[in-house]
């Protein structure tokens, strides 16, 4: 039996380019292509094709050179969603006409093996029907006209049905299968101009298509799309101060090898800024080189030379940021004249204490007495906690003034955590005692004790990181010392979210003895918390498992957002979600909707797909699905999916509001439970960057409308009944951004200090670049190790007819010697 040495090492390429290196390539290793894409052909939204790109007479001699090779004529839409629209709905007969000029177009030139179809734009899935007819179309015209014709189509990267991250949902593999040839998956364009820096093909997208693309279509009709070229992504100023669009340029091979070799610069390649010759970092994972020309010096998040809590270092395919999850109480004190805890001096009525912690009851009420040596003004601070919404408030009093201290905010943050406030605030104390008097107000309330201090202060923080820039002199070309002509810019590369409604309650599951607390009520069926390590009194993950009704042990809520994760098991079926009073929202597999009921009543649904999960993946890879819903007084958003889609609104008369939480007819697991304020919102989007010469910069704030400031807080409350994205002009990227210093004028061979202070929490910290204030980047290119590692992967790995490389004359021509022969042909 005879071995086919080339199963799986297909190779095809487009004739894009048109410059000097792909006529070179074609030339010398036309051998090791299989097949051509004829990049010449381009169709309007009336059907019509015209030649618009490399012209056909220039390919003639290479056509003639090499009959080994299938070559196509390559009919494209340049990625114009009005004229795919048009081709797929037949507009005024443009499908009709595509399909006689494709006819038209292989009658003019009947050398050619077939058409290669290159639509892109189609919409979403609602589309995909019609797209699927369209091909279907367009390869019954092929074969009519010829059967010995073949049909290549060019698909975009998807990882599942409706699963493209650019929106090209028109395109189910499974569908088209069946009529194509051979298909080439656009695996290319993950990170592109106006993306965070990156490589163009990262691995877990590579995986993610074609582990499904197997399963939905032949492998061997299936090359693997793989980029040529790479992107220079300009970090040292905004684009549009930069006269760009976006930050990245497209590079060739050969143009990241002259920034490479220091034979670019960001001063139109010539004086003031050095040419540097520059060190290439290997990207083990994604298998892909990267590189950082005329950055001084650079450092992720976790490089923090100290960093104070709550920020905490994260790490997300593997990058390595510093983000904090939570606010805390940062308080000062000046000098402590006294300091005494909870324990009092005497009491009357119901309290109780220990370790240091005062509980009032019935006619609670506990004195301590403190003694003043010197008379002066001070400051005095007590500490308090509030254990839950209906153990809010408590009376202070100092030799008879009294403070009333309560909190019937459902979002403050402080909830179920000792916190520190004023009872007098530069209050005049004789020498001698004096008496501070605790009573209740509302029992439960804890009691910590109190400071006389010279200066009391509080604020809520997220934290801070210093970092230490070194910049240090670099070699250029000539051999010589070299730094920046002017001076360095700084750019922060952090992550920021959209705002989400302010914390009232966050529950994964994953504390110890959830159950065990006399925050939850289990109001009907039955309940557990599955770890994944029983025993465990560190955090693992769990889920909730169980039907009926299980809520926070609170009935005064009305006003409030509710978020649930979960998954329905093998065999379980009907309604399933969040509750608050009367009003169900829920994922009902039995009508496969989101609906929204107030008791007996259907106020909306919302069509969506609900599938059960396998007994053998719930608890590691359990099928979940998010549903949501804001009540403001009437009225009730539902919401649903990864992204918080609105998917409508009702309006509910004479709700009243109650009890919270989750609820299921059988048996479901729930892997999160939140709980917000409707109306008041918590932005992730502030940071502050203190710069050597201790001057501060303020970064991220969005100016918003249609809302008031909290600013001790730094939350925004809604003044009308809006979606948040309605008070703001500003989109914000779940994608990495970048903010940049002015000018800063350090010395090479010093060290200094930048600290970085989020004003919000979930803002991740994630890179600091010291660069040339003339310009500095991040660049990811492709070279030959990368191209070859994934070309067998295609082959070995997923079995796949081959690759398909964007485009000839973008590559390292050294990448051909490493490809096999497709022919004998010398």
């Amino acid at each position: 039996m005879s071995l086919d040495i080339l199963k799986g090492r297909k190779c095809m390429v487009w004739t894009f380019m048109g410059n000097a290196r792909m006529y070179t390539a074609l030339k010398n290793y036309g051998d090791r292509l299989s097949q051509v894409g004829l990049f010449s052909f381009k169709v309007d939204a009336t059907g019509t094709i015209t030649e618009s790109g490399v012209a056909i007479s220039d390919m003639l001699t290479y056509i003639n050179k090499y009959p080994h090779i299938t070559w196509l004529l390559t009919v494209r839409n340049d990625g114009v969603a009005s004229v795919f629209t048009s081709l797929r709905d037949n507009t005024d007969g443009a499908q009709d006409t595509f399909l006689s000029e494709l006819v038209r177009i292989m009658e003019k030139y009947p050398w050619c093996d077939g058409v290669d179809i290159d639509l892109e734009r189609g919409g979403d899935y609602s589309t995909a029907a019609a797209s699927t007819t369209m091909f279907r179309n367009i390869w019954n015209t092929v074969k009519s006209y010829d059967s010995s014709k073949l049909v290549n189509i060019c698909l975009p990267g998807m990882d599942s049905i409706n699963g493209s991250v650019g929106g090209e949902n028109w395109c189910v593999y499974a569908d088209l299968n069946p009529y194509c040839d051979t298909a080439a998956i656009m695996s290319y364009g993950m990170a592109w101009a106006g993306s965070a820096p990156g490589p163009v093909s990262p691995k877990d997208w590579l995986d993610g298509i074609y582990d499904y693309a197997v399963t939905a279509m032949t492998p061997d009709k299936v090359f693997m799309g793989l980029p040529a070229y790479g992107w220079n992504w300009q970090i040292y100023d905004l684009p549009e101060n930069l006269g760009k669009t976006y930050r990245g340029t497209s590079n060739t091979y050969y143009a990241a090898k002259n920034w490479m070799t220091g034979k670019y610069n960001f001063t139109d390649d010539a004086a003031p800024q050095p040419f540097i010759p520059i060190l290439a970092y290997w990207d083990d994972y994604n298998k892909v080189p990267y590189a950082f020309p005329q950055v001084y010096d650079f450092m992720e998040g976790q490089d923090a030379a100290s960093y104070e809590y709550p920020l905490m270092s994260g790490t997300y395919n593997r990058r390595r940021y510093l983000t904090a999850y939570s606010k805390q109480q940062s308080v000062s004190f000046g000098t402590i004249t006294v300091d005494r805890d909870g324990t009092p001096d005497s009491y009357s009525g119901i309290v109780s204490y220990d370790n240091g912690i005062a509980v009032l009851g019935d006619e609670g009420e506990a004195t301590y007495t403190f003694n003043i040596s010197s008379a002066g003004t001070y400051d005095i601070a007590v500490r308090l906690c509030y254990p839950f919404w209906d153990k809010n408030g408590i009376y202070v009093s100092i030799d008879g003034t009294q403070t009333h201290f309560t909190e019937s905010r459902l979002w403050w943050p402080y909830w179920r955590s000792t916190f520190w406030a004023s009872l007098e605030d530069g209050i005049t104390l004789s020498a001698g005692t004096h008496t501070i008097t605790v009573s209740v107000d509302v029992k439960g309330v804890q009691f910590y004790g109190f400071r006389v201090c010279s200066d009391f202060s509080e604020k809520p923080t997220a934290g801070s990181a210093s970092f230490t820039l070194s910049p240090r002199h670099f070699i250029d070309v000539d051999g010589n010392e070299c730094q920046p002509d002017k001076g360095f810019k700084l750019t922060t590369e952090v992550l920021r979210r959209k705002p989400d409604s302010a914390l009232i309650w966050y529950e994964d599951f994953e504390d110890y003895g959830i159950l065990d607390t006399a925050y939850w009520n289990i109001i009907s069926g039955s309940w557990k918390v599955w770890r994944s390590d029983e025993y465990s009194e560190s955090r693992v993950y769990s889920q909730l498992d169980g039907s009926g009704q299980f809520a926070w042990n609170y009935d005064g809520f009305k006003d409030i957002h509710l978020r649930a994760r979960l998954a329905f098991p093998a065999g379980s079926t009907g309604k399933a979600g969040i509750f608050c009073g009367s009003l169900f929202c829920c994922l009902n597999y039995n009508s496969q909707a989101v609906e929204l009921w107030n008791g007996s009543t259907k106020l909306g649904s919302y069509s969506q797909s609900i599938q059960q999960t396998p007994s053998s993946d719930l608890r590691t890879d359990p099928t979940t699905y998010t549903i949501e819903m804001r009540i403001r007084g009437s009225t009730v958003r539902v919401y649903s999916g990864a992204s918080n889609t609105l998917r409508f609104t009702a309006t509910v008369n004479g709700f009243s509001g109650g009890t919270a939480g989750y609820q299921s007819d059988q048996r479901t697991v729930c892997e999160l439970l939140r709980m917000g304020d409707s109306w008041t919102y918590e932005p992730y989007e502030q940071f502050d960057v203190t710069f050597p010469d201790g001057s501060v910069t303020q970064y991220g704030r969005i100016s918003r409308s249609n809302c008031t400031w909290d600013e001790e807080f730094q939350v925004f409350t809604l003044t009308s009944d809006i979606e948040e994205s309605a008070t703001r002009s500003e989109s914000i990227s779940m994608d990495y951004e970048f903010y940049h210093s002015g000018q800063l004028n350090l010395e090479c061979g010093k060290d200094y200090t930048v600290t970085i202070t989020p004003k919000d929490i979930d803002i991740w910290i994630s890179r600091l670049f010291l660069g040339d204030a003339d310009g500095f980047s991040i660049l990811y290119y492709q070279d030959v190790d990368s191209l070859v590692y994934w070309a067998n992967q295609a082959a070995y790995h997923w079995g796949l007819r081959g690759i398909a490389i964007w485009s000839l004359g973008q590559e390292d021509l050294r990448l051909w010697e490493a490809l096999p022969k497709q022919t004998d042909t010398s």
